[in-house]
């Protein structure tokens, strides 16, 4: 067992419980001088949609300055006593900025797009915002790798000598190919990370250097079949629906809760975004157990992918320790309240689950769920 990362996983657990809370306090405060400081006003901006990208600006601008401090210290500070973050604050923050900014800029064309919605469409804006988070949801899904954030990673595609080493990994009876193998890379990046990024043909398999340099080939190897059992069974685009789906409920319980607490003249105008964000913020955060229930789920189900074809719960094992070593990411020390909101099973549960998967294939009864 690593203490290193039994005093770390609590630590950061609780970072983003209180920056959850932190988030939720901001969007409070906005939406109580909504409803209490500038309730006489608001009529005035009925139908002005187009304060709503100013509005979503600067809100996103005092947001930002808000969270930078709790970020600042939780991203970098806490970070760094670990030895997971080596540039200094200004490199740091030039980074958040960086990332900070692309964000905001989603945000405020997600505003737009609903205050036109209200605008124009009034008592449907709701489906056809639905819709149109539909389309966004899947687009940027299937466009994932281009839309990567910028300046704070260098990616390159694997060489031929680098996609056939990892291909010689592989089971011969595996009928499926790799995706393209896309390697990303930073000065102070230490981690072992890989995961599939977009939707079909845009669809790559991204790689950390760290992982390429130093993983073992066990590890390698475990990455590459789970990653393809994911790829199998198209949890990308069911993570992707169900993301939809549940901000879907969220906008039509939201629409309901903001109606009964304020006038009908909200609709259309900055405002109405502004106790949205806060509205929604709230749900998200009750949903929070759902999804990563349903996250723990599909891990499982391509642990499984990897048993079949060729794994076994003892290997599975030493590359989730190796990867747990190097990362400091086992939750063996979480209680079960913190793991409820974590995506990712405990080493302990993803073992247990593998043998009793590998068990039943010796048996020829496959356990399902």
């Amino acid at each position: 067992m690593n203490a290193l990362a039994a005093v770390y996983q609590p630590r950061r657990v609780w970072a983003s419980g209180v920056c959850i809370a932190w988030n939720l306090l901001f969007a409070g405060i906005v939406a109580l001088l909504v409803l209490n400081g500038w309730k006489v006003e608001l009529h005035r901006w009925q139908g002005a949609w187009w304060l709503v990208p100013v509005a979503a600006g600067a809100y996103f601008a005092l947001w930002s300055c808000w969270v930078y401090p709790v970020e600042l210290y939780f991203g970098y500070l806490e970070e760094r006593q670990f030895a997971l973050a080596k540039d200094g604050i200004r490199s740091w923050t030039r980074d958040w900025l960086i990332g900070i900014s692309q964000h905001g800029l989603k945000f405020v064309i997600g505003c737009t797009l609903i205050g036109l919605a209200q605008a124009y469409f009034r008592e449907g804006w709701v489906p056809v915002t639905a819709l149109m988070l539909l389309a966004i949801f899947l687009a940027t899904t299937y466009w994932a790798m281009s839309l990567a954030p910028r300046g704070l990673f260098a990616f390159e595609s694997a060489d031929a000598g680098t996609c056939n080493m990892l291909a010689t990994l592989l089971p011969d009876s595996l009928n499926t190919q790799l995706p393209p193998v896309v390697i990303y890379s930073a000065p102070a990046l230490r981690d072992f990370a890989g995961g599939l990024m977009g939707l079909g043909r845009q669809q790559v398999l991204l790689l950390s250097r760290s992982t390429i340099t130093f993983a073992s080939d066990n590890l390698l190897r475990f990455v590459l079949l789970h990653e393809l059992g994911h790829r199998r069974y198209r949890h990308g685009l069911l993570g992707t629906l169900g993301g939809w789906a549940w901000i879907c409920i969220a906008l039509v319980i939201s629409d309901r809760t903001i109606a009964m607490v304020a006038a009908d003249h909200l609709l259309g105008t900055p405002f109405y975004i502004t106790l949205l964000a806060f509205t929604l913020s709230v749900l998200m955060g009750m949903g929070e157990p759902l999804l990563a229930y349903l996250g723990r789920r599909l891990e499982y189900q391509a642990d499984r992918f990897y048993i079949r074809h060729g794994g076994t719960a003892a290997a599975l094992q030493d590359a989730l320790l190796e990867l747990s070593e190097r990362n400091l990411a086992r939750t063996q020390w979480l209680r079960r309240r913190q793991t409820m909101f974590h995506p990712m099973p405990s080493v302990a549960n993803r073992v247990f689950s593998a043998r009793r998967y590998e068990e039943s294939l010796a048996t020829k009864r496959p356990i399902e769920g």
